[in-house]
């Protein structure tokens, strides 16, 4: 992304309704995979600006990140963060390091995902867990994609078939359930529009927004901790686990 991009979410993503709730989904698939009180060490693959990071250490886990843009990283210094520049298909960690690698709206800008998945394989300990995120439908491409350098939107099927080659995948789910039909009218509109140069949804929230977006997703959590998957969403989450087996 852009060095702006990384400047806004800085400012945002502590505060902004979307970000908050992708922070309490990674809550809730921890939480159903991972024992509570056992010692967990976690990699933040495209770490940004470690809104993540603040979030898991506050949960007593020990947290690591790497970025490829110094204005993250950065970033991520001065909240006291430990953090290396880097990149998602070659790591500067030894092998079996981490007990679970995050990729959170990462894997969508490689143009080669399945060396990345390969890499955080290598990083894993037996037993681990990769937990990633990507935008989902690929004909809903717009001017929002191509402001963060996306490469594509996934699928259920693609997904599966990227992280299925080298992880067992225990959950792939659609997230953001309720905001699907609100993202596909706004952006419909702005490409009729013709609207080229719209840049990121990501706006600036008001309290009120914020407010009423957190009720939202108070329901649209609580359905996903029931059932463990939505019907539908704007975004995909899934778990995969790396084997005992080397």
């Amino acid at each position: 992304m852009e060095n702006a991009e990384y400047i806004k979410m800085g400012e945002l993503e502590k505060k902004h309704w979307y970000f908050a709730a992708k922070r309490k989904f990674i809550d809730l698939a921890i939480k159903k995979y991972v024992k509570s009180g056992e010692p967990v060490k976690i990699l933040d693959v495209g770490c940004g600006t470690g809104a993540v990071l603040e979030q898991m250490a506050s949960n007593n886990f020990l947290v690591s990140g790497i970025d490829m843009n110094d204005t993250a990283l950065e970033y991520c210094r001065q909240k006291g963060f430990s953090v290396e520049k880097g990149f998602a298909d070659r790591m500067p960690y030894s092998a079996e390091t981490f007990d679970i690698v995050f990729a959170l709206d990462v894997l969508e800008h490689l143009d080669n995902p399945e060396l990345a998945v390969k890499e955080v394989r290598r990083v894993l300990k037996p037993g681990g867990l990769f937990i990633v995120t990507v935008p989902a439908h690929q004909w809903l491409w717009s001017y929002h994609d191509e402001s963060l350098h996306h490469k594509k939107r996934y699928n259920k099927s693609d997904l599966n078939a990227l992280l299925s080659a080298d992880l067992n995948v225990l959950q792939n789910s659609w997230i953001h359930g309720f905001i699907l039909l609100p993202a596909i009218i706004l952006r419909l509109l702005k490409n009729i529009l013709g609207n080229k140069n719209a840049g990121s949804d990501v706006k600036e929230s008001s309290v009120f927004v914020n407010y009423a977006m957190s009720l939202v997703y108070f329901v649209e959590l609580k359905v996903f901790k029931l059932l463990g998957t939505l019907p539908l969403g704007l975004s995909l989450l899934a778990v995969a686990k790396k084997e005992n087996q080397s």
